[in-house]
């Protein structure tokens, strides 16, 4: 019994350590930058990525499907763009990035008003 209480005491520490460890987050990575800000996307362009990227889960006429409605919204091009970034609900982050968001992000805002 004796012999038992040393690797059990090893084992409860480096368990309390590892769940420790994996709470604190120590290094945990950071959203990435956005590379273009969101009042210099092109509609047009954002037409034809919303198409091919979005379209299957908010509906080829942004009202909605598997994603919620984008048109009539009321989103500025800085929310969608943050949301575009980040992710949300089943919404993966980063879907487009760089100048395809700003585009994107450009092209809902103008559904959305």
């Amino acid at each position: 019994m004796r012999r038992l209480r040393a690797p059990v005491a090893l084992l409860v520490v480096v368990t309390l350590a590892t769940f420790g460890l994996a709470k604190w987050h120590p290094f945990s990575p950071s959203a990435p930058a956005a590379t273009s800000p969101a009042g210099s996307g092109d509609p047009t362009r954002g037409a034809r990525v919303f198409a091919s990227t979005c379209a299957g889960c908010h509906g080829a006429d942004a009202q909605g499907k598997v994603g919620p409605a984008l048109r009539g919204s009321g989103l500025t091009a800085e929310e969608v763009a943050a949301v575009v970034a980040s992710g949300r609900g089943v919404m993966p982050a980063g879907l487009v990035s760089g100048q395809q968001a700003a585009d994107v992000a450009a092209y809902v805002a103008t559904l959305s008003q």
